[in-house]
């Protein structure tokens, strides 16, 4: 007769305890309500081959918190782009809805640039028809739409008045009398940060292959011929245009052939013919 094992007698120790943790350390082990103490896969995909952490612990709730910002953090650095909401002393207060209507999330992400983050992303994800698991693309991605965030601060700063002109007044020495300020006019630094940034837009959008200079490139490259091409459509427009003046050309050459022999189509069709 076959012994059966005995399930305590296994090696394998490392099952996970159901039991509600009070304390969690990002080492890996938790402590049970009931003082026991157990193993914890809460942080499990944290690398910390160099450091012990067990000395670090967590309440149930702090460990959510941390885990919960590790995990948005793992999909890229633009995450934390959306500033902090400061309500009133927001330098776009003005301008948002949530402040006119005294619903400011006040110490939390800017909900507005949130929400618009999400959706460039979603937005460049269909453009560019994104694998999901390509972390490469997803980076470029997260990065375009960091960049759009950036781009709609800077158009704010430059909507306000005092940079509406595009152009500041710095100092670039003082006179030969030692007081008066010699000024010089410059472009605005919000203007050249734009420029900046559009730069870097364009050359991350050529090496994902997406301007019209790229796709021209390598579908030259592959000898493929796209129907949907302007200047191809263009060009077929333009045949048909000259073929039907040529038609049109070869109709009016007729009708005065007509003319001049004294015979229209009607009196063709009108006269009549006596039998020899």
């Amino acid at each position: 007769m076959t012994k059966k094992k005995d399930p305590k007698d296994s090696k394998n120790t490392t099952t996970e305890s159901r039991e509600p943790k009070e304390i969690i350390t990002l080492g890996g082990t938790a402590i049970t309500g009931a003082g026991k103490l157990t193993r914890s896969n809460f942080f499990r995909f944290i690398g910390h081959n160099l450091d012990d952490y067990d000395d670090v612990k967590l309440s149930k709730d702090e460990a959510v918190r941390i885990h919960h910002h590790i995990q948005k953090l793992s999909t890229g650095s633009a995450a934390m782009i959306p500033m902090y909401c400061g309500g009133p002393r927001c330098p776009f207060a003005d301008r948002c809805p949530l402040q006119a209507i005294g619903k400011a999330p006040l110490g939390k992400q800017c909900l507005i640039e949130v929400q618009l983050m999400k959706e460039w992303i979603i937005r460049y994800f269909d453009e560019y028809d994104i694998d999901p698991n390509n972390f490469t693309e997803i980076s470029m991605i997260n990065e375009l739409a960091e960049i759009e965030v950036m781009l709609m601060r800077l158009n704010m700063n430059l909507a306000k008045r005092e940079n509406s002109e595009l152009v500041i007044d710095q100092v670039v020495g003082i006179a030969n009398d030692g007081q008066t300020p010699l000024v010089q006019k410059n472009v605005s630094p919000f203007m050249e940060l734009k420029d900046r940034l559009q730069s870097r837009k364009s050359k991350i959008i050529k090496l994902m292959v997406g301007d019209r200079q790229e796709k021209y490139k390598k579908e030259a490259a592959l000898k493929v011929k796209i129907d949907s091409d302007p200047s191809s459509k263009m060009s077929a427009m333009r045949s048909k245009l000259d073929e039907l003046s040529r038609e049109v050309d070869a109709f009016q050459k007729g009708e005065e052939s007509q003319q001049s022999s004294g015979l229209s189509p009607q009196s063709i069709i009108d006269a009549e013919f006596e039998d020899e």
